[in-house]
């Protein structure tokens, strides 16, 4: 070999070996700063720490300041929800309030008429009357559970007893129905509200069904979630109203003729309060509706 090409060889070959060092050092660098990000990103999730913003050049710097104000207009906007829902709540509160006065007012008339002349006519104008009150404290309930006016108090509960203890209440209201547990599964959980949940699905399943029907319900744990499963063996509901089984007043057509389509609605709004998911599907018997808790640790926020 050309004794002047070993020189240019050498020389070629550190700087190669410079230029790798260089390389690999911006990698680590530039991988560090990702993993930095991602770590903010995720401490945002958690707690709501927002990225710091960057005054760099360069995409990664554009990146996170991106991220930096996508969480802030995350932040706005969930405080806005919270707004608009705590003056929706307002406002119902308010429209309840002016209600509940004069029909007070109309149900001691109607008394009075009933028990100087009791008649089927004034029977009627009572049943109406507190239904019409029921409607407007369990309208207050759902909106006061959407704004977070209620505060839920989460302690660890093992749900079979929670489903059980509901159990025997429908067991003295329906006699004739065959109630069914089965599963076990602890989560963090406000023990009234969830009994709330369950109930209004279980009385649901037993207003739908024969005289002598059947409700069942399974507690399933996995690794990260609890899910527990109501079916009867009422045939269901068509298929075109199982998206609006949980919205608002929204009543089915086989629905019993004191509903007023409140219940499900307020069972949605708890379990959304639990971070859980609830869904509705017929199955071969009836309706199945299926929710889904998280396993929340103690020590995050909630």
């Amino acid at each position: 070999m050309n004794e002047k090409i070993i020189p240019i060889l050498i020389v070629l070959l550190c700087v190669f070996a410079v230029l790798s060092i260089v390389l690999i050092a911006l990698h680590l660098v530039q991988k560090k700063k990702i993993r930095n990000l991602t770590e903010s990103i995720d401490k945002f999730i958690r707690d709501d720490t927002l990225t710091e913003l960057s005054t760099a050049d360069g995409d990664l710097a554009h990146l996170q300041s991106n991220i930096c104000e996508l969480e802030n207009r995350i932040i706005q906007e969930r405080e806005y929800t919270k707004q608009e829902a705590k003056n929706n709540t307002e406002f119902i509160s308010d429209i309840s309030h002016q209600l509940k006065t004069p029909l007070a007012g109309l149900r001691l008339y109607c008394e009075m008429e009933h028990n100087s002349s009791p008649s089927s006519h004034t029977e009627k104008e009572l049943e109406l009357i507190s239904k019409m009150e029921k409607l407007i404290f369990n309208v207050l309930k759902l909106e006061k559970i959407r704004s977070d006016t209620y505060t839920m108090n989460f302690e660890k509960y093992e749900t079979s007893e929670i489903v059980t203890d509901i159990k025997k209440e429908f067991t003295h209201l329906f006699p004739q129905k065959n109630i069914t547990v089965r599963g076990f599964g602890a989560f963090r959980c406000d023990k009234s509200w969830l009994r709330e949940a369950f109930g209004n699905v279980i009385k649901n399943a037993c207003e739908h069904t024969e005289s002598d029907g059947t409700v069942d319900i399974l507690i399933e744990k996995a690794e990260k979630t609890v899910s527990v499963i109501f079916e009867d063996n009422g045939g269901g509901v068509p298929e075109t109203e199982l998206p609006k089984l949980f919205e608002r007043f929204h009543r089915t057509s086989n629905a019993s003729p004191d509903s007023a389509g409140i219940g499900l609605a307020i069972t949605k709004a708890i379990v959304e309060k639990h971070h859980g998911t609830i869904t509705a599907e017929n199955s071969e018997k009836g309706l199945r509706v299926s929710m889904c808790f998280p396993i929340i640790d103690a020590n995050l926020k909630l």
